[in-house]
């Protein structure tokens, strides 16, 4: 997930927020920025946020502690530098909690809680601290040209301790216990990117240009090493004992990844009238180096020796888009492009990933009506991709690379102001997904024709909110929802490649919010919101992280927040 850092603010801003609910869950908030001097020259945000939390699983927390400093300096209006800092800290639990499909989704065993942790309490858990400083340099000529340089440093360490079912059918044994056995995989990481970019716009005759270049670079480099518990707990999924000595022996996985990249791109998005045509081309350059030293124990069993695994790559990708804007707000357009990413790590085996490449087209219609506050989208696409990432559905934390999948879609989706006091957002994708080529790399019964793990034919979502404007409940806002998902694919079993269908669910979710400024002056700036997801508490499963596995959806989950800001 991509994280952007709030970057300062030329307005004063204040701001505090207290949140509780589920799940024991307590958790504070600060933001504040504006100018640190009087001319503005300097300016400033601290952004921050504590929380303590459990989750629905025993032995299970979800804390977090998020620090992110920020300061701009502006000596005149075309230039600028902000420089940007973040330390965050994350603690969850370290279990995959992938449960057996005869205890779920089949019902042909005994009920499994879904609070049931199947791990080693405080002992599996995933401990990440990550630090990391950056800045955002800007300046514009005379000419109307603009530069803008970003770069960014990271630092990880993780701390994880992992358990999984141990059973090769990951089965129940003797109607009530589960096997489960711990890995530990304590991991470094260090990554830096840079991105250069220059934009500037011109008219060549009725054509107006809006053109941009850029180089950027990235460096990646991450170790890695995994030892296996020896021994393995039996754990009631009725009454479970923890008081269990794990004993590990020698690393049987000790890995290092460096990645390294640089890209050339540029683009010139040129509008005639109320035609818009856009036109990119991208060129990457890749180094990929990836080392295997190996202490296992059983080198001959599995065939594994220390290896070093090299890889240059290049590719050119592009894009092009057109579209014609009608004076009634209606949009039509159509697309292509092409995607290289390249890919750190390695598989069970040791072999290295290939970049995953691809190539999209897509047709569809905007409409933003005139008058209207509203706007609605209609598209469909087709996507291919070569050397998809996707779990190991045999060895837990690993993955693997499908050879080539291909999606068709369609997507609907509609945001209006229906009046003015309700908004309405409505949304419809329908995906038909399919793996088209196997992996040479890869092992087992073909895939070719099957469904991707975890991709849902059909989902949906409907939200609406009435806000109060005037009367005695001016400042209140009410809304509801649902979302759909539809039913999607887990792997049943490797050896002959057999898919089960893990069912599809509908889920119900509120939210209030009231402005307390509206019940006493005095108390402008104020908020009280409450909000919550799967209120019926809906009893769903997603596919598990390996085969004949599934994993428990979100139970409801309430929270109450107030805020303050002046």
């Amino acid at each position: 997930m991509d994280a952007i850092t709030k970057r300062p603010t030329a307005s004063p801003l204040h701001e505090i927020e207290l949140l509780g609910g589920s799940f024991d869950r307590l958790q504070g908030a600060f933001d504040f920025g504006g100018p640190a001097t009087a001319d503005g020259t300097w300016l400033y945000r601290l952004t921050g946020l504590f929380r303590d939390s459990d989750t629905q699983i025993d032995f299970s927390p979800d804390n977090r502690i998020y620090f992110a400093p920020a300061v701009t300096w502006q000596p005149n209006a075309q230039t600028s530098l902000t420089v940007l800092t973040s330390y965050q800290k994350t603690e969850k639990g370290g279990s995959e909690q992938s449960l057996p499909m005869a205890n779920t989704i089949f019902n042909t065993g005994p009920r499994i809680s879904p609070s049931l942790y199947l791990g080693a309490p405080g002992f599996t858990d995933w401990t990440v601290e990550t630090s990391s400083v950056g800045y955002e340099f800007k300046h514009e000529f005379d000419s109307g040209w603009r530069f803008q340089q970003n770069a960014r440093y990271s630092h990880s360490e993780v701390d994880y301790n992992s358990s999984w079912g141990s059973d090769a059918t990951l089965a129940v044994v003797d109607g009530q216990y589960i096997n489960v056995g711990v890995q530990l995989r304590p991991k470094t990481a260090d990554s830096a990117l840079i991105d250069n970019r220059l934009t500037g716009n011109f008219n060549t005759g009725p054509v107006a240009h809006e053109l941009l270049f850029g180089v950027d670079g990235g460096y990646y480099n991450s170790t890695e090493t995994r030892t296996n518990s020896t021994n393995y707990n039996a754990i009631s999924i009725f009454a479970p004992n923890y008081a269990f000595a794990y004993t590990f022996g020698l690393p049987w996985s000790d890995t290092q990844s460096k990645l390294m990249q640089i890209g050339a791109y540029a683009q010139d998005q040129m509008t005639l009238g109320n035609w818009l045509l856009t036109l990119s081309g991208r060129q990457d350059w890749v180094r990929n180096e990836e080392y295997n030293f190996n202490s296992r124990t059983l080198l001959a069993d599995y065939g594994f020796t220390d290896t070093e695994a090299i890889a240059n790559d290049s590719a050119f990708t592009w894009r092009a888009g057109l579209g014609y804007k009608f004076d009634n707000g209606l949009m039509p357009y159509a697309s292509y492009s092409t995607s290289f990413l390249p890919q750190a790590g390695t598989d069970f085996k040791g072999n290295a990933f290939q970049p995953t490449t691809g190539d999209q087209y897509e047709a569809g219609i905007k409409f933003e009506p005139a008058g209207f506050r509203g706007l609605f989208t209609a598209s469909v696409f087709q996507i291919t991709q070569q050397n998809v990432l996707t779990n190991d559905p045999i060895n837990s934390g690993y993955s693997i690379q499908d050879g080539e999948v291909r999606v068709r879609g369609l997507e609907l989706e509609a945001k209006a102001q229906v009046t003015a006091n309700v908004d309405v957002v409505a949304s419809y994708t329908y995906l038909d997904a399919e793996v088209t080529k196997d992996n040479p790399n890869e092992y087992g019964t073909s895939k070719v024709g099957t469904a991707p793990s975890g991709v849902p034919e059909n989902s949906a979502a409907l939200w609406a909110y009435y806000t109060f404007r005037d009367g005695p409940l001016s400042g209140l806002g009410l809304g509801a929802g649902v979302r759909y998902v539809g039913s999607s694919y887990a792997v049943m079993e490797t050896v002959s490649g057999a898919q089960v269908s893990v069912p599809g669910y509908t889920l119900l979710d509120a939210a209030l919010k009231y402005d307390l400024g509206a019940l006493d002056k005095r108390l402008k700036g104020a908020t009280f919101a409450i909000s919550g997801t799967n209120l019926l508490d809906t009893d769903y499963y997603t596919p598990g992280f390996y085969w004949n596995s599934v994993i428990y959806g979100t139970r409801r989950t309430v929270y109450g927040t107030l805020a303050y800001r002046w």
